[in-house]
């Protein structure tokens, strides 16, 4: 379970360092409220500041984000420690975590996130929600797999019983079948 720390930190920080690099390009390049098309009509560059959690949720409730981020970078600083046992959710972990801490960092510095990818259909959002977003899915997606690795079994087609094999092998023990997984034991 220790294996794989080292891709958790890794994409943490680079995670966070780019996030944190194309936060202070915009801040220093584009004034906050202007926006620059680079798809025109479907993908623009546009500077704000968002007080609240993703797509303007909790406007304003700095302090309650900071010490939510607080334990949940916690929470994943503890699982890096403790180390993952496939590379897979060591990554999406490790973006998370980046995700996490490149918010933060804007809350405590400036009371907002800055935001500036604007695909128009969508709140504007920058590269932690990316992070957050993907490591979130990834998990998820992760954690929806049919074989159990663990024991290094698979689920197989021959692992399963027809109804009539079932119904003869209980005949054979004296139950009788009665219907959907109804079983009586059969005393005559």
């Amino acid at each position: 379970m220790s294996r794989y720390r080292s891709w958790f930190f890794a994409f943490a920080l680079l995670t966070l360092f780019f996030d944190q690099a194309t936060k202070f390009l915009v801040r220093l390049w584009l004034p906050l409220g202007k926006s620059v098309p680079i798809l025109p009509n479907f993908f623009y560059l546009t500077h704000t500041q968002n007080p609240g959690a993703a797509f303007g949720l909790f406007p304003n409730a700095t302090a309650l984000l900071i010490v939510v981020a607080l334990f949940v970078s916690a929470i994943f600083l503890w699982l890096g420690h403790q180390g993952f046992d496939k590379k897979r959710i060591a990554i999406a972990a490790g973006m998370m975590l980046g995700g996490a801490l490149g918010n933060l960092i804007d809350r405590v510095r400036f009371g907002a996130v800055t935001d500036f990818i604007d695909i128009g259909i969508w709140p504007i959002f920058n590269i932690a929600d990316i992070a957050l977003t993907v490591g979130a899915f990834l998990l998820l997606c992760f954690s929806l797999t049919v074989s159990d690795r663990r024991s290094g079994s698979k689920v197989k087609s021959d692992d399963y019983k027809s109804a009539d094999e079932i119904e003869s092998t209980s005949q054979e023990k004296g139950l009788k079948f009665q219907g959907d997984a109804d079983f009586t034991v059969n005393k005559t």
